[in-house]
């Protein structure tokens, strides 16, 4: 069947199932026997033919237009709008409504066209289509419809009373669907057993494929039956099981061409094929076989399946292989006795039959379409800051989605994603997304794809084009519920040019300035111009600079930039490579619509590339002031050495430029080479961008063949090669991105001799080692040095001549993503576990890499470098001559560098319980008083727990002094709690010795609780512990010596209490408690003086009786310590008298007792009374008390008392 006899079958079809509703009564038929056509007229658009109809209602009118051999017509552009309105609308001066094929009859909102197209475009009035469910037709308005526009569409009722309606009719075949093959996976199945073809067989399909390469099976029956495909572009027939044996056709199918492709077999006679009817070789009788699909092979017969089907677009049930790729119309089978024909006139579902409807086949993957490629669906409309609901869709479906793009839109958004009720079921739907803009994307043509988006999916876009967004939904799964939503935010238009400034090239605009007051609107925040471009421009900046404070300047194509209404890190960018039109990390967006430059100061440039003619508007802004400042456009006009014959001769030596280019624009050069020059080199200088250049002698070169070719990163390319032979070199600058303030020089230089000691050299980002030369075998070495962890690390080799290897090993960065989870479990962010990691969650891991491509021309990648030395090996294959080596990488901002690996850290007790309580009571005493009020201690946490105040209040006084505070933060279960979670935050288990360590002001008995015998206690047995306690610290004993403060004359002195003289001194430490120090004082000082009266008397007598008199001196000094009851102890305990034997003691004193080394010269009573004591020795140990500061009475018994911080600290006397 050919494509025409198709179409005039679907007519048929068409005819009988439109008309037969509506024959059905006499008066209906006269109806429509009354409608007669006013006009006929050809679209010279299309060359369809078009009638207009007399007026009647829509069913009558769709009867009339089937009969004329068309359809009510189809609108498929606005051109299309246009033209019937024009041509119809006021035909013979008479003002007309005109229907049109689209209604929604068999489903509110499902509108479909009169011939099967689906509907995509659409031209709805104001406020149409109308809610009602009774208007369901829709035509084009006429004049004289409220404010429904004149050429816009309106639903209305089949037969409106109030105004007649003029059917349109378009004559020609009804809509053609088609299945198209991805080439992948994509079949049909029938499962229903056909009838057996044996003596004769003929297949015949329509088939279009992009790609005639390989095997491609167009149908196959069963296990390896009979079947007609495409191999290599010829046809080929199944005539048994090895494809090397089937028969083939002598002439091949074109590529993208609809083809009518048939073979005919008479079973042992012979056969021949056909392409669009015409002979394409014939089949020998050997050849011509009928199997019928049962081989028996491998697949088939472990599985026990009949494997009986027949199968379009795939090699039978034998083997998932041999897809057919692109779009099969209609697949004929038959013979004298059978003929089966599916023609796909469904347009939709996952199910096809034949024209029979006996033979039904499941569709796997495979899309309808159009004969055009297009997609066949129905098209939903998506409105900004609404959401469409509830949507589903069958694994394969394409779910087509559109949304008008209004002029001025600065941003798009949109998202899918599902409504679980139940969380367990995320991940459970999978789709892919196309997008593209004013046509129909599908999975073969787009301009965007999201591909595997589980669950959720979002696209945004900045400056869309004015137009249509076409979206595709193709669920990977049966998907249900799914929901989109859509937001388009609008910036204003731009002013009238007479309200800003123009900027002429090259001309300076001075003495501009912002200078807003405190609270100004934004408007007097901003200065607009603008640049009107009258030609192609390779580029245009725009730059300010002089004056002081600060400005900021942006550039856009489509309206004035306006910073105060935009999302922050959107349009305005927010980080700092970007500078130069959409410069990001070094990269530049040729397409970009609008630059920012901001920063301190006033020496700001936007820049825009590759214009067109039109007017591009910039903005000066500040957030604060800027005075005095220019401000300046410059255009660089498309160069004139664009083809290779226009090359620009370059003179040794001397630099060319500035030159600027962009993707798609390519500059030449030339340079004459003399005879004995020893080197050229040719050097891209300065600027910014991307660049390389492509040299070659004798003619032009081009980005596919070369002799010479620089490939490093940046603009700064250079390439150079000893003994050049004498002839004119041709240059070639090109980009795939974008640069500019580049100058080129070629030069002859000397010639360069590689010099390698064997010490690795080290490479600089961006700088390029040249000139390396090696014999086969031999390795260069080189090495990297990054200071933090990198984005990337590029290493590339490039020019000269041989073959060599690059390989290059250091650490990468990984995600620990277990580690991270186990960290968020145990909260072990702080903690050190011996690896080395960054605390953004990498760590990282030795690596190698070895480079990639062919001769010279080598490149490797590593991502995610960690910090350090990476190591370069290059290795020569072959000899290597003049090879550039360089290195590239770019800093990740993000990622903290990576670090050795921490010892774990002891947790130590930071804050006692009087620590907490002091700290708690500074922060809440809001007002200072000393106290905390009701409110105020609604703020205090202990433990992370509030506090009554009906509690905490002891003396109900109605204030909380510090003692009462501390008095709860120090109750034995708070300073457990403390205690325990400082020294295991993990709360894992703390040893008894260490826990036993600690400084407490209660007392705990933790060997009690240790119920397993480990020595370790538990957060379990902590808690028995906090149950059971007993708090015995008062915080009224300020010293814990058991003496409440208010009756202690020492609060603060756990060693004293009492002063029964008043002097100030407690009794302990008082030398006679009874009696005040002053009176002792006194009383020394005065005997003091009578006893050296009587040393001077003695020293006049006689040196013979010296020993004698001196024992009895000192005998009256002791017996005189015995009257004022002062005798200094001794300093062991042992040596101290007793009261009633002071006297002997003095007597059995000996000599050589008394020239020791005592802590007190008992000679001198006076020297004794105001001498210093000694400090303890430093290795003496003394108790911990409750300040948690080691005190020591020294000497024994003597009741002065020492202390320290720690055993490192002299002792000091308290």
């Amino acid at each position: 069947m050919s494509v025409y006899s198709k179409s005039l079958t679907l007519i048929a079809v068409l005819l009988v199932s439109l008309t037969a509703p509506y024959v059905t009564t006499n008066s209906q038929a006269q109806m429509v026997s009354e409608i007669e056509v006013l006009h006929t007229v050809v679209n010279p658009n299309n060359n369809k033919t078009y009638h207009l109809l007399s007026p009647g209602s829509w069913t009558d009118s769709a009867v009339v237009a089937r009969a004329l051999d068309g359809f009510l017509t189809t609108i498929d552009d606005q051109a299309e709008n246009q033209w019937v309105f024009d041509t119809f609308a006021s035909y013979d001066n008479q003002s007309r409504h005109l229907w049109i094929g689209l209604s929604d009859e068999n489903g509110e909102d499902d509108y479909r066209w009169h011939d099967g197209t689906p509907f995509h475009y659409r031209n709805w009035g104001d406020g149409q289509p109308s809610d009602s469910e009774t208007e369901n037709f829709v035509h084009i308005a006429g004049t004289n419809m409220g404010n429904i526009m004149p050429g816009t569409w309106n639903d209305l009722s089949d037969d409106p009373q109030y105004f007649p309606v003029y059917g349109v009719v378009e004559v020609g075949d009804a809509v053609d669907y088609a299945l198209r093959f991805d080439g992948q996976d994509d079949h049909v199945i029938i499962e229903d057993e056909i009838p057996e073809f044996s003596d004769s067989i003929t297949i015949t399909a329509l088939v279009n494929t992009p790609d005639t390469d390989g095997i491609q099976f167009i149908t196959m029956l069963g296990d390896y039956g009979w079947g007609l495909y495409i191999n290599d572009g010829e046809l080929g027939y199944s005539s048994q099981y090895s494809i090397s044996q089937h028969p083939n056709s002598n002439t091949s199918i074109q590529e993208d061409v609809w083809t009518e492709v048939t073979v005919i077999i008479e079973e042992d006679v012979g056969g021949e094929f056909f392409i669009d009817g015409n002979p394409a070789g014939e089949i020998s009788p050997e050849d011509a076989r009928i199997p019928q699909g049962d081989f028996g092979s491998n697949d088939c017969y472990q599985s026990g399946e009949d494997c009986d089907e027949l199968y379009f677009g795939q090699m039978g049930a034998g083997c998932d292989c041999n897809y057919f790729h692109g779009m099969i119309d209609y697949i004929m089978v038959s013979n004298e006795d059978n003929a089966i024909t599916w023609e796909f006139l469904e347009g939709e579902g996952s199910f096809t039959e034949d024209s029979t409807q006996e033979f039904a086949g499941e569709i796997d993957g495979a899309s309808w379409v159009m004969p055009d490629g297009t997609i066949v669906a129905q098209a939903i409309q998506l409105f900004s800051d609404e959401e469409v609901y509830e949507i589903s869709g069958q694994e394969g479906d394409q779910l087509l989605f559109f949304m008008e793009i209004e002029e001025y839109t600065r941003n798009l958004y949109l998202d899918a994603y599902f409504a679980y009720d139940n969380w367990e079921d995320w991940g459970e739907y999978n789709f892919d997304a196309y997008f593209a803009h004013d046509y129909i994307p599908n999975p073969w043509e787009y301009d965007d794809i999201r591909e595997d988006n589980y669950d959720y999916m979002w696209v945004d876009y900045s400056w869309p084009d004015e137009g249509i967004l076409w979206m595709v939904i193709v669920p990977q799964t049966d998907i249900d519920d799914l929901t989109i939503y859509a937001y388009a935010e609008i910036a204003d238009p731009p002013p009238s040019l007479d309200e800003m400034t123009e900027l002429v090239n090259e001309i300076p605009v001075t003495s501009q300035k912002i200078n807003p007051g405190r609270g100004a609107p934004d408007e007097d925040r901003v200065l607009h111009y603008y640049v009107n471009v009258t030609e192609n421009l390779s580029s245009l900046s725009v730059e300010t600079y002089g004056g002081t404070g600060n400005i900021d300047l942006a550039i856009s194509s489509v309206t004035v930039p306006d910073p105060f209404n935009s999302f922050f890190g959107w349009e305005e960018p927010w980080f700092e490579e970007f500078d130069d039109v959409g410069v990001i990390g070094g990269y530049v967006d040729v397409d970009a619509k609008s630059d920012w430059s901001t920063g301190p100061g006033n020496e700001q440039q936007v820049s825009l590339y590759d214009l067109s003619p039109g007017i591009y508007y910039v903005t000066a802004y500040t957030y604060g002031k800027a005075n005095d400042f220019t401000i300046v456009a410059s255009m660089a006009f498309q160069p004139d050495n664009i083809e290779p014959e226009d090359a620009i001769e370059l003179i040794p030596g001397v630099a060319y430029g500035p030159i600027s280019g962009y993707d798609g624009l390519s500059q030449y050069f030339k340079i004459n080479v003399p005879e004995s020059v020893e080197r050229l080199e040719i050097d891209l200088n300065d600027g910014f961008g991307e660049a390389s250049i492509y040299v070659e002698l004798g003619d032009s070169p081009s980005t596919a063949d070369y002799t010479y070719r620089s490939n490093s990163p940046g603009a700064g390319d250079k390439i150079g090669f000893n003994d050049p032979t004498p002839g004119t070199y041709y240059i070639l600058v090109h980009t795939e991105m974008v640069f500019g303030e580049v100058t080129i020089t070629a030069s002859f230089t000397d010639r360069y001799v590689w010099d390698y000691d064997g010490t690795p050299i080290q490479l600089f980002n961006g700088e390029e080692v040249s000139g390396i030369e090696a014999p086969a075998g031999e390795s260069l070495s080189f090495f990297v040095q990054l200071d933090s962890p990198g984005e990337y690390l590029t290493i590339q080799t490039f020019g000269g001549s041989g073959e060599l290897i690059v390989t290059a090993t250091g650490d990468g960065l990984v995600f620990a993503f277990d580690d991270f989870l186990e960290m968020l479990e145990e909260d072990e962010f702080l903690k050190g576990d011996g690896r080395q990691s960054t605390s953004s969650g990498f760590e990282s891991m030795p690596i190698s890499e070895t480079s990639y491509g062919s001769g010279t021309d080598q490149e490797l990648t590593i991502d995610l470098p960690a910090n350090g030395r990476f190591d370069i090996t290059l290795s020569a294959i072959d000899d290597i001559t003049d090879v550039t080596i360089v290195a590239a990488w770019n800093y990740a901002e993000f990622i903290d560098p990576i670090t050795e690996p921490n010892e774990p850290v002891d947790p130590i007790v930071e804050e006692s319980c009087r620590d907490l309580a002091e700290s708690e009571m500074k922060a809440n005493d809001k007002d200072g008083n000393g106290v905390l009020s009701a409110n105020e201690l609604t703020y205090v946490m202990i433990n992370d727990e509030t506090l009554d105040f009906a509690r905490t209040d002891l003396n109900v006084d109605g204030e909380i002094e510090y003692a009462e505070l501390l008095q709860v933060a120090c109750s034995c279960t708070n300073e457990l709690t403390s205690t325990f979670e400082q020294l295991s935050p993990n709360n894992k288990e703390v040893s008894i010795e260490k826990l036993s360590s600690q400084v407490y002001e209660n007392k705990y008995n933790f060997l009690d609780i240790d119920s397993n015998s480990n020595r370790q206690i538990s957060r379990a047995e902590i808690d028995i512990l906090i149950l059971l306690c007993e708090t015995t610290f008062d915080a009224f004993d300020g010293d814990g010596d058991g003496v409440p403060d208010v009756d202690d004359a020492f609060p603060d002195d756990p060693d004293e209490t009492k002063d029964t003289d008043g002097d100030g001194v407690g009794d302990n430490a008082d030398l006679a408690p009874s009696v005040a120090n002053d009176l002792i004082y006194s009383a020394g000082a005065i005997l003091a003086i009578g006893l050296l009266a009587m040393l001077v008397l003695v020293a006049r007598g006689s040196r013979r009786n010296e020993v004698t008199s001196d024992w009895d001196s000192d005998k009256q000094y002791n017996l005189a310590e015995q009257m004022l009851d002062m005798q200094e102890s001794n300093f062991t305990p042992e040596n101290i008298p007793q009261a009633n034997d002071v006297t002997n003691t003095a007597d059995s004193y000996s000599n050589d007792v008394i020239n020791t080394n005592l802590p007190v010269n008992n000679d001198n009573l006076f020297e004794q009374l105001i001498a210093q004591p000694e400090s303890p020795p430093q290795q003496l140990l003394g108790m911990i008390d409750a300040n948690g500061l080691e005190t020591i009475e020294y000497p024994v018994g003597s009741g002065i008392t020492w202390q320290r911080f720690s055993p490192t600290q002299p002792w000091s006397r308290k």
